[in-house]
């Protein structure tokens, strides 16, 4: 029979407990597992550039460098929630230390500091996500430019939630690291070896050399967001709106000096031909009224992209009844594109598309044009663009009442036969390659 006053004793109790915490502590590891210190480490350094980089963004010069920012910003993102998921993994399925000892209030702030940051390390990528996926511009997202990202399957009523829960997560994530490391150090300076767990160093010395590394990272990490390049993009120069043609016949020379020479040399004969075109006394001058427009038409993902140009000029000289003298000699300001979202048009902009601050203006000659029926007519034209010309043909119906006509018309062109959409915007898969241009004005007959 057992002894009352020996089997059940309080002392016991404690001897007990002692003994399985001793058993349950042989059992664990004093490290965790190697893979989890990498990720760990590389997980808190990828964070703090993160939401440096984040705050960053807005300051960025408009254009390339800023769309390049947030094209970062994203690869950033995919890459922590790869890890994330790896270190969760990691978590539940290898070895790890036991609990560190401390109060119960202590115990559950350490644990929800724990899982708030896993939460972060989630949901942050995953908001980004969302937010992209549901935004009204669909951009192709390419991981470090080289690898696809589809949107997720979500509707556009996730984008606001997504996008404040987004923009919170920056003062979240400091406060919850601020958190952590304070923990860390208290263990440290309390004489506990807990950083041994995630710093491999024997020694108190190499501990707090450990430490102060850790946090001169995590400052180098904030600070290395300030600074990444990411270029810059020169402002267009802007044409002015309306401007009056110009009589210098070396104008046309001018505007396709930037082409190469032996494109120049191609455009030179219909550049002739619309000089000599000017001259003839059939053909009949017009001039633009106010309220035209010039328009273009993308598909990006399925979806359409609708543009247009504030501010373009045409010297046209037309005749239904002398076409062999009629000419057309249009200028497009680059910098006056507009297609509903300035971040966009910023882009449009850049050196990966029209490249407008090389090339700032489009120009489009033709001095051959052909009847299909009445009214309807073919202009068979060059376009210069981005430094290359092409020949584009351009559809169009006229209509002349007296001194005043109407014109419209279309015309489909290759971007890529332009240069247009470089670097990760020249695959044709999502962006496609045909772009069409099309135009409404009207004119009045000059003397």
């Amino acid at each position: 029979m057992p002894d009352k006053n020996h089997a059940g004793s309080p002392k016991d109790a404690g001897e007990f407990g002692r003994m399985n915490q001793t058993f349950a502590t042989g059992l664990s590891p004093r490290r965790y597992a190697l893979s989890a210190i990498v990720l760990h480490w590389t997980i808190a350094a990828l964070l703090l550039f993160q939401v440096s980089l984040g705050w960053r963004l807005e300051d960025l010069p408009k254009g390339t460098a800023q769309f390049a920012g947030y094209q970062f910003h994203k690869s950033v993102g995919f890459l922590i929630l790869a890890l994330s998921l790896a270190r969760l993994g990691v978590r539940l399925f290898a070895r790890r230390p036991a609990p560190a000892e401390g109060t119960p209030a202590v115990k559950l702030l350490v644990k929800v500091v724990h899982v708030l940051l896993y939460a972060i390390m989630i949901v942050g990528p995953l908001s980004g996500w969302i937010m992209v996926s549901t935004s009204k511009i669909r951009m192709q997202t390419m991981v470090f430019g080289t690898l696809p990202v589809p949107n997720l399957p979500v509707g556009q009523g996730w984008h606001e939630g997504a996008e404040t829960i987004h923009g919170a997560l920056g003062l979240v994530t400091i406060t919850l690291f601020l958190l952590h490391v304070a923990g860390a150090l208290r263990h440290h300076f309390m004489g506990d070896d807990l950083l041994a767990r995630m710093i491999p160093a024997a020694t108190r010395r190499g501990l707090t050399i450990g430490a102060v590394v850790a946090l001169a990272g995590s400052v180098g990490a904030m600070a290395l967001a300030k600074v990444w390049p990411f270029g810059a993009s020169a402002p267009a120069p802007a044409a002015p709106a309306s401007a009056e043609p110009s009589d210098d016949p070396s104008a046309d020379a001018v505007d396709l000096a930037s082409a190469a020479p032996q494109e120049a040399a191609s455009a030179a004969p219909a550049a002739d031909a619309s000089g000599a075109a000017a001259a003839a006394q059939g053909a009949v001058a017009w001039q633009l009224a106010p309220g035209g427009r010039l328009g273009f038409h993308a598909t990006y993902s399925g979806d359409a992209i609708n543009g247009s140009f504030g501010r373009w000029d045409a010297r046209i000289r037309f005749s239904p009844d002398d076409l062999a003298h009629s000419s057309l000699r249009a200028t497009i300001d680059l910098a006056s594109v507009a297609s509903g979202d300035a971040q966009r048009d910023d882009m449009l902009k850049g050196d990966n598309f029209f490249g407008a601050a090389a090339h700032p203006q489009a120009i489009y000659t033709a001095s051959r044009f052909r009847a299909q029926s009445p009214g309807h007519y073919v202009a068979e034209g060059t376009l210069s663009l981005g430094g290359k010309i092409r020949p584009v043909p351009l559809a169009f119906v006229l209509t002349i009442d007296g001194d005043r006509a109407n014109a419209r018309g279309t015309a489909t062109l290759s971007r890529t036969a332009f240069g247009v959409g470089t670097g990760e915007w020249g695959s044709t898969d999502t962006l496609l390659d045909n772009v069409t241009v099309d135009f409404a004005l009207k004119a009045t007959r000059q003397p």
